[in-house]
């Protein structure tokens, strides 16, 4: 029997990259993924390769800077699936207009403009925080739950890229939050920290910055993590956060 079977899953940032390998991992283990993102051509794509793939899916486009949106969203997921089981906080990233025209990936804390560090604490920490906000009373309704937050290896060290860091790092913090909050209730918070994973994002910006020849990983390699802290981490492990990097 596949290890998800019957499960509930929410994937942000499903329609590339990272989050398209998670929503086709978790598929494959035989959840119901309801595929998240702003554009629906995207999601289409993940959608139509988890059905080839003989799993069950459904596009669900929306803006998740939106708070009616996101609470609006899990209502929805919830009245029609009865629960939710599976929170995959994959949602973010580094908007081109930050960096644009930069020969260098640095920008100085004081370099960025209030607007600059609006939008990217807006982009990267506060989704998660709002899809967390909606899905933690549910799953916690039902005394069960499984979220996995991706933060980035930005997160855990020291970095240039001043307001990214920043709000990878709260990921951290706020996955640790999370877990001790909910841990009572049968729910599970944990992070994964990648270091540069190939992507469409991560191609841009690395072409943006000169740092085409940078090392990459893959975005599977993800997944699989993403896939033992769902089905193979022991019930205990809350408010862990596994890193995708190498550390000297």
């Amino acid at each position: 029997m596949k290890r998800l079977e019957g499960k509930i899953a929410i994937v942000t940032g499903a329609g590339k990259g990272i989050g398209r390998d998670i929503a086709l991992a978790i598929a494959r283990e035989g959840a119901y993924v309801y595929c998240i993102s702003r554009t629906l051509s995207d999601l289409n794509e993940t959608v139509d390769l988890i059905h080839k793939d003989g799993g069950k899916a459904f596009s669900f486009p929306l803006d998740l800077t939106d708070e009616a949106q996101v609470m609006d969203m899990v209502a929805e997921i919830e009245k029609l699936s009865g629960g939710i089981d599976i929170l995959v906080n994959n949602a973010g990233g580094y908007p081109k207009e930050i960096y644009n025209n930069r020969k260098e990936q640095a920008i100085r804390l004081w370099e960025w403009s209030k607007d600059q560090w609006d939008q990217i604490l807006k982009t990267n920490l506060n989704i998660p925080f709002l899809c967390l906000k909606y899905v933690l009373p549910v799953m916690i309704r039902q005394k069960s739950g499984d979220i996995v937050n991706i933060s980035s290896r930005m997160g855990r060290i020291a970095s240039q890229m001043g307001g990214y860091a920043v709000a990878k790092g709260g990921i951290i913090t706020l996955t640790k939050t999370a877990a001790i909050q909910t841990a009572e209730y049968g729910v599970r918070v944990n992070a994964i920290a990648p270091g540069m994973v190939d992507t469409p994002g991560q191609r841009a910006y690395n072409e943006s910055v000169g740092q085409n020849s940078a090392k990459m990983g893959d975005a599977k390699s993800v997944a699989s993590a993403a896939i033992y802290l769902l089905c193979d981490a022991p019930q205990i492990m809350t408010g862990q956060v596994m890193d995708l990097f190498t550390v000297i």
